[in-house]
């Protein structure tokens, strides 16, 4: 078996090493009540991507001409895909809400991604990562809900068709709109890059040594599927945000 997987020698999931491990400081300790193995590292790496974000959008934007070439013109077709995407969904409000999912879905992509870099970690396989996401839809969705149907027919919404069912529908209108939805958003985020990242972890973990120095690779079509379903999981997140939107807004006013 080739090197530890970071996390396993203290019976928790099995991750691997990251460049946070190599810091002369305790992994176990705690900061602000915060643990600085499981909680500081996510929020710590999303902070790096967050800065990585901002300076490359300013460097890339910077010299932006009308015939695009190179970098611009990659950034225009994502932008296009983008804003195409958002527009199936949200119809004439597209331009407003461009910047939000397309944003969640770019910091998720890279977020998901990261962690397939030797000595980096995806913050999303922490579920505080996930459930700030998510709480990021959910006061967006019930805003935007109420800004545009007033909180009489906001509410009247909730309480669906034919209206004698109101008061079984209500109830269970309430309980998917606060609880059922937030908690599969962000579950479904987690638990699937965790899953793929564990896996991943094992595999490399008991990768054989040729000639007892050179690691055989037996992880790579894991890497691969990782690639694959990190890039859907983000679309997937990205998609339920923007149709949670739209459905709270409503379809007459798209």
């Amino acid at each position: 078996m080739t090197e530890e997987t970071h996390g396993s020698s203290s019976g928790g999931t099995p991750e691997l090493p990251t460049f946070f491990d190599l810091l002369p400081i305790d992994k176990h300790a705690k900061i602000f009540g915060l643990s600085m193995q499981h909680e500081v590292v996510p929020i710590m790496m999303s902070m790096l991507i967050i800065a990585f974000l901002g300076v490359f959008s300013i460097m890339a934007t910077r010299n932006l001409t009308k015939i695009p070439g190179g970098l611009q013109a990659i950034l225009e077709i994502i932008v296009e895909a983008l804003d195409n995407f958002v527009k199936s969904v949200l119809g004439k409000l597209s331009d407003k809400f461009l910047p939000l999912i397309g944003s969640l879905f770019i910091y998720i992509i890279i977020m998901n991604l990261i962690g397939q870099i030797p000595g980096f970690h995806s913050p999303t396989t922490s579920y505080n990562t996930t459930l700030a996401l998510t709480l990021i839809v959910f006061v967006v969705t019930q805003y935007y809900g109420l800004k545009y149907n007033g909180p009489v027919n906001f509410f009247k919404h909730m309480m669906g068709e034919p209206k004698w069912m109101a008061p079984m529908q209500f109830p269970l209108h309430l309980l998917q709109e606060f609880f059922t939805r937030p908690l599969s958003l962000s579950m479904r985020l987690f638990g699937n890059l965790m899953g793929q990242h564990t896996v991943l972890a094992i595999f490399i973990g008991f990768s054989p040594l040729l000639l007892g120095f050179i690691p055989i690779p037996i992880q790579f079509p894991f890497v691969l599927l990782d690639l694959l379903l990190a890039s859907l999981q983000a679309f997937i997140f990205a998609f339920l945000a923007s149709f949670y939107i739209a459905g709270s807004i409503g379809e007459k006013k798209l």
